[in-house]
């Protein structure tokens, strides 16, 4: 398995250098869906896909429970899930209560063995890669422009 690469033009803003500069990032595609993981979990199983479709549901919500109760879910080798906020500091004991919380999110703390594997990623620039110009992503919702 191989990451492909794509070469972008972004318009860069900070640093000795700022202007148009060219980068690569990995080459977008379709997010894998649940039932797609059935699918492959069933194949290398003796789960049927209605099973393994059951049990990452239940997962799912034992996960979620645990999470809204404040509680680190250890997902083994993907790593650990911890509930984390955010507080603005006080002055007092008596002003230090949830409303001083600005942000609620998780952390993600990947195990030993996945940090390790991402790093030995094999990456390779698409063959098919024809991208020129300004290209949209997640945070830009310019269209693309071909040269």
């Amino acid at each position: 398995m191989t990451m492909l690469l794509v070469r972008i033009l972004r318009k860069i803003t900070v640093g000795a250098n700022p202007g148009m500069k060219y980068l690569v990032r990995p080459k977008r595609k379709k997010a894998i869906g649940f039932e797609q993981l059935a699918d492959r979990i069933q194949a290398h199983s003796s789960l049927t896909k209605a099973d393994a479709f059951a049990a990452m549901l239940q997962m799912q919500d034992e996960v979620l429970a645990e999470l809204m109760e404040g509680n680190p879910v250890n997902l083994g080798k993907l790593g650990k899930l911890t509930p984390v906020f955010s507080a603005k500091a006080v002055n007092t004991l008596e002003e230090a209560t949830e409303k001083t919380i600005t942000r609620k999110y998780l952390r993600y703390t990947p195990s030993e063995e996945v940090r390790k594997a991402v790093q030995d990623i094999p990456v390779e620039l698409d063959k098919s890669d024809q991208i020129k110009g300004l290209q949209p992503s997640s945070n830009n919702s310019g269209g693309s422009t071909n040269q």
